[in-house]
């Protein structure tokens, strides 16, 4: 099953009798009720990547990059470590799904890249 930190948070939160806030992604693990899709969301750079949103379904993985549109596809059953882009085969499923990343991005009112105007360089 597709899980998520989120969900540890929502689970832990509701087995211990507290109300998890409204408008957190998770799901209550023991409630059952699988998910279809997983959304990554990182504006910022950090160690390993530049910013970067994400979406899988099922075996899918999209990948977008903000800094120059840059969009990833990989089918995770047979390519868990990410090895093998098939964006440029499968187009018609990197247009639905960065669809569905757009739409998510929106539901959750995600916080977009922001230009530094104070950042002059190194």
């Amino acid at each position: 099953d597709l899980v998520t930190t989120m969900d540890v948070f929502r689970t832990l939160a509701e087995w211990g009798g507290a109300e998890a806030k409204t408008g957190i992604d998770g799901r209550n693990l023991k409630g059952g009720g699988q998910r279809d899709e997983l959304f990554f969301h990182y504006p910022h750079y950090y160690p390993t990547t530049t910013p970067v949103s994400a979406v899988r379904q099922g075996d899918w993985k999209l990948v977008e990059y903000y800094e120059d549109g840059r969009r990833e596809l990989y089918e995770l059953r047979g390519d868990l470590g990410e090895t093998r882009d098939l964006a440029a085969r499968e187009p018609e499923r990197v247009a639905r799904l960065a669809r569905r990343l757009e739409e998510w991005r929106r539901e959750v009112k995600a916080p977009m890249p922001q230009a530094n105007p104070g950042y002059r360089g190194v």
